[in-house]
């Protein structure tokens, strides 16, 4: 038996909070599955409060300043993907990507490209928001050939910026307009 899901069974949503513990047991599995995608580790995040675990759903489901969406068949959680913006005048033009992840058993399948597809669209929708960047990690590179099919463009390097079981490694800056001038 296949844990693989047709593309069509699949429904991007955003999380009430009542589904927390799904929530988290997604993201601990994301940085357990890939430590050096996250600036979190999973030891950090697995000894949070449940309080702060309630508390980043309820913030993502209200929307104000956040968007979190999951990738969801049948019940299970089988992707995630967030973005946040500052309600400072001068810097609310820029929402930053965070928690994009894949599980394992579905990579390869386009999960990745409906998931940022559809972040980007209720970016599109915030009317104040005219670029999305991001930061990967510079040896991840199905991610970054995911993000150049979506329009974003390595804007910058930066050198030992995350340290993982003692070895140092580089992320890119990466960023797509989503207003045109």
């Amino acid at each position: 038996m296949s844990d693989k899901c047709e593309m069509t069974d699949i429904s991007i949503i955003s999380l009430p909070p009542s589904r927390w513990r799904e929530a988290k047991s997604l993201r601990l599995e994301a940085l357990q599955q890939e430590p050096t995608a996250f600036i979190s580790s999973c030891k950090e995040e697995s000894a949070f409060a449940d309080e702060i675990w309630i508390n980043r759903v309820t913030v993502a489901f209200v929307r104000d300043d956040n968007i979190a969406l999951y990738a969801e068949s049948a019940g299970k959680l089988l992707g995630m993907v967030g973005a946040v913006w500052s309600n400072r005048r001068k810097h609310r033009h820029v929402a930053e990507v965070y928690s994009f992840y894949v599980s394992p058993a579905m990579r390869g399948q386009g999960l990745g490209t409906k998931l940022m597809t559809a972040l980007l669209d209720e970016l599109a929708a915030q009317p104040m928001i005219e670029k999305v960047r991001l930061m990967v990690t510079t040896s991840h590179e199905a991610a970054i050939r995911l993000y150049q099919r979506m329009g974003f463009e390595i804007v910058g390097r930066a050198a030992r910026e995350l340290k993982v079981n003692g070895r140092d490694y580089d992320l890119y800056y990466m960023e797509r307009r989503l207003a045109s001038d």
